[in-house]
């Protein structure tokens, strides 16, 4: 591959938007972005364009002089007027390139903002580093994760049996999520979920837009992850997170890098079951019962075919298996941001790069798998293109579509076969 000192279409997605994301998951939480009105501006179209959802953020709308003299001030009075005209009950604020780069100190200005305001001394606030420069959305994501963890769940409280945390990747849809949650109860296992998508950022009706986040997992809901009896991350970003509940309160924690594909779900429903101490459901073995029967169906169809995959590594690393699984061969596997040696599957064709190395890679492969932008690849070189990861804004139903689990797997063989059809 090419190796030039430059960006031609990007396929990386700001940290502060990743963050987002995650803020998008806690119930009744204000997002605050220090930074530019216009940073702001950007990440709701971004995402309102993928989730056809209103993105409630806000932003402490630095200026000329701030970008100078610093926003530190701007920081302590944006907390206190979120918290007196829209009453949240969790603030998250996240750092933008321009106040990272001016080194903006958000811990301090919090500090003094709870010294002025001693009404607000108990309102919980969250603080995510997150520069424009420093990984994408997945990392941002991430970092917002743990945030949220360090900050909310503190206390040890007593345990409950039958309970989980779970800490699904950036890479999982609101229906992802849901379908988690309910393969959890299926083993009679009460799920929290950190962060929870799946009733925020579902597509339901609202009578109005609200200035702070509707649905998601609640304050005293997180408060209640210590008491849970096991963890598990999903995607090798978030094992951060797993680890760090692992340091603080001794809970046993499984890192799952993907749930996509017949080998790594029965992993995972495996581990389940030891847990629960139940045996896997018969309504999940009926629908193992019928993946089966897709690769027998069209195992033949998907063998020797070639994919070319852009997306976030974690992203990667889950369909990339599975593809291989069934036969495919990977043409290219474009991540957005680096991976340890470690993670990188033997004889995986992984690289970082844009969707410009996409380009120049992408040739004689039967299919390419990347986000909407990716038509500007596909199209020129007539390649059949499925659309996974974000933004996908010319498909509906993205966030109500699941990759998960048997169900969802099947889904993506379906898709994949789908897409190269009817080309």
């Amino acid at each position: 591959m090419k190796q030039r000192h430059y960006s031609g279409n990007p396929q990386k997605n700001s940290p502060a938007l990743g963050a987002t994301i995650a803020y998008m998951g806690v119930d009744g939480l204000l997002a605050l972005l220090h930074g530019s009105q216009g940073c702001s501006t950007f990440i709701r179209l971004q995402l309102s364009r993928h989730f056809k959802e209103p993105i409630p953020l806000n932003s402490t709308a630095l200026l000329e002089d701030t970008a100078i003299f610093g926003g530190w001030d701007h920081l302590k009075k944006g907390i206190a007027k979120g918290a007196d005209k829209f009453k949240p009950r969790i603030i998250g604020v996240m750092s933008s390139g321009l106040t990272e780069t001016f080194g903006d100190d958000m811990v301090s200005a919090l500090s003094a903002m709870r010294q002025e305001r001693t009404d607000l001394a108990k309102l919980p606030v969250v603080l995510t580093r997150t520069a424009d420069y420093v990984g994408s959305l997945q990392e941002g994501y991430q970092l917002a994760t743990l945030s949220l963890l360090n900050t909310l769940s503190v206390q040890k409280v007593p345990e409950e049996a039958q309970t989980v945390a779970l800490f699904p990747g950036a890479h999982f849809s609101p229906a992802d999520v849901e379908e988690l949650k309910e393969i959890l109860a299926l083993f009679g296992l009460k799920a929290l979920v950190l962060p929870d998508i799946s009733t925020s950022l579902d597509g339901h009706s609202e009578l109005e837009p609200a200035p702070v986040v509707q649905g998601g997992i609640t304050l005293e809901e997180i408060q209640l992850i210590p008491s849970a009896v096991a963890a598990f991350s999903f995607g090798k970003s978030m094992n951060v997170v797993g680890e760090k509940l692992k340091e603080m309160h001794g809970i046993e924690h499984f890192n799952i890098t993907t749930l996509t594909g017949i080998e790594a779900v029965d992993s995972f429903y495996l581990k389940l079951s030891q847990i629960s101490g139940k045996a896997i459901p018969t309504q999940l073995l009926r629908q193992r019962s019928r993946l089966l029967d897709t690769l027998a169906d069209y195992h033949d169809q998907l063998a020797e075919k070639r994919v070319s995959v852009a997306l976030e590594s974690d992203h990667l690393l889950a369909l990339t298996s599975c593809l291989t699984e069934v036969g495919s061969h990977i043409n290219i596997a474009l991540s957005a941001t680096p991976l340890p040696e470690k993670h990188i599957p033997e004889g995986l064709p992984f690289a970082v790069g844009d969707l410009e190395h996409l380009e120049e890679r992408a040739a004689g492969s039967h299919l390419i798998i990347a986000n909407s932008n990716a038509r500007q690849v596909a199209g020129p070189w007539k390649i059949p293109h499925l659309r996974a990861g974000l933004p996908v804004f010319d498909r509906a139903g993205v966030p109500q579509k699941v990759w998960i689990g048997y169900r969802g797997t099947q889904r993506f063989i379906f898709d994949v076969l789908n897409t190269m059809t009817t080309h």
